[in-house]
């Protein structure tokens, strides 16, 4: 309840507790105390209304209090409604006011982000033209440090290109004398192979010719020496004498007899048939008693008119025979034509011309011609030496060639010589 609802029922309370003791503390009042009586029947002897009169007036007043109350409460409850109505309003106008405000702030953050969304736009522009003009400036400095680069490694490649000629270059150098030293190693090796084997031939009592085979080792163990002929006819220690003209004339170490032994095939000079030739050896015996150890390393020097061969291997015991060469040996037209071609050139030497330009100039010109003899020189030395010949020449004189030898008589020399 509220103050005033509150001071009211105070008040009535109050008034009600006076106007009851007023009725008790009056000396003239009688009261009918019969069962039934009601309080309307009550009668002062004052001849003053009774307690119905009272109570009739007591309910006006509090009909008029109650009225009132009714009324106040009316007028709270119309001030209430009015209050809520304005409050409504109010609120309302708040809403409104912070709808605009808030409309306000909206629009000024759009406003706001307008002009941040415009800076922020021209500062990447901004910054966009400069990382344009960075990285232009970027791409000259690269293109410039590239193109600088490219002419220090163009220099450098220039100057690796040197350094590679120029080691290529003594490489080369390096292999031409080591091919220059081998070569006369070789050389020397060969003038050693071939001067203890004539040795061993001459020794025992071998023969030699334009087409002649020799098998030597060093050590007691019995090789052998196989050729076939081009007729298939095979030439070894149970057929020494061929029905071709080949003969085996030494067979070295069917006893321990030499630790350095030679085996020899020859023809008569001009009676080997043209043909190819195939040449074997095979590791026969081994001589224990002497100690001779395996495997047998082995010289095969192979003599095709005039065309000297060497070849090196070795052989243990129980391996199977071993094909170690194979020659051709040309017809005697073939060689009568290489004679004479031999005896041509040097002719063509002793007057300072080249045969082979010769052969491809006009008829009017190879008497004018004057061709570079170097080459040819050392192909004929060459020759010279292996069909040998005692001596050779130098060139330096072309006008002074000494003239064509006689390959037979060359054979012959050597044969006897031998």
């Amino acid at each position: 309840m509220d103050p005033q609802s509150i001071g009211m029922l105070a008040v009535f309370g109050g008034g009600f507790t006076i106007g009851l003791w007023y009725i008790l503390a009056r000396n003239d009042t009688k009261l009918n105390m019969r069962h039934g009586m009601s309080p309307e029947g009550l009668r002062y002897n004052s001849g003053q209304p009774g307690f119905g009169n009272a109570k009739q007036q007591l309910n006006a007043k509090l009909a008029i209090v109650e009225e009132r109350r009714r009324a106040r409460e009316l007028a709270r409850g119309r001030l209430a409604q009015l209050e809520a109505e304005q409050n409504v309003k109010k609120q309302a106008a708040e809403r409104a006011a912070r709808q605009t405000a808030e409309q306000a702030r909206e629009a000024e953050r759009l406003r706001l982000a307008a002009i941040a969304d415009a800076q922020a736009e021209a500062e990447a522009a901004a910054r966009q033209a400069e990382d344009e003009a960075e990285r232009r400036r970027r791409e000259r400095e690269e293109a410039r440090l590239a193109e600088a680069r490219n002419a220090q490694l163009a220099d450098l490649e220039a100057q690796r290109q040197l350094e590679l000629e120029a080691a290529e270059a003594a490489r080369l150098a390096e292999i031409d004398a080591a091919r220059e030293a081998e070569a006369i190693q070789s050389k020397q090796a060969a003038k050693a192979a071939m001067k203890e084997l004539q040795e061993r031939l001459e020794r025992e009592g071998a023969r030699s010719s334009d087409v002649q085979v020799s098998l030597m080792w060093n050590n007691f163990n019995d090789l052998d020496l196989h050729i076939v002929c081009p007729s298939g006819e095979r030439i070894h220690g149970g057929n020494k004498i061929s029905k071709c003209g080949g003969e085996l004339d030494v067979d070295a170490n069917v006893r321990p007899e030499s630790k350095k032994p030679v085996e020899n095939v020859y023809w008569p000079e001009g009676t080997a048939p043209a043909g190819q030739y195939q040449v074997y050896v095979h590791h026969y015996k081994k001589h224990k008693k002497r100690r001779s150890k395996d495997p047998t390393k082995f010289q095969l020097i192979v003599n095709s008119v005039g065309d000297v061969m060497e070849y090196k291997a070795a052989l243990t015991h129980g391996d199977p025979i071993m094909l170690v060469a194979s020659f051709e040996v040309p017809s005697m037209a073939e060689r009568r034509r290489a004679k004479k071609e031999l005896e041509d050139r040097l002719a063509a030497l002793e007057r300072g011309e080249d045969p082979d330009s010769m052969a491809e100039l006009p008829p009017e010109e190879m008497t004018t011609a004057t061709p570079d003899t170097d080459g040819l020189i050392d192909e004929l030395n060459e020759r010279l030496e292996r069909e040998g010949a005692d001596s050779t020449f130098d060139g330096s004189d072309a006008t002074n060639l000494p003239s064509a030898p006689d390959l037979d008589e060359l054979s012959e020399t050597q044969s006897s010589g031998d």
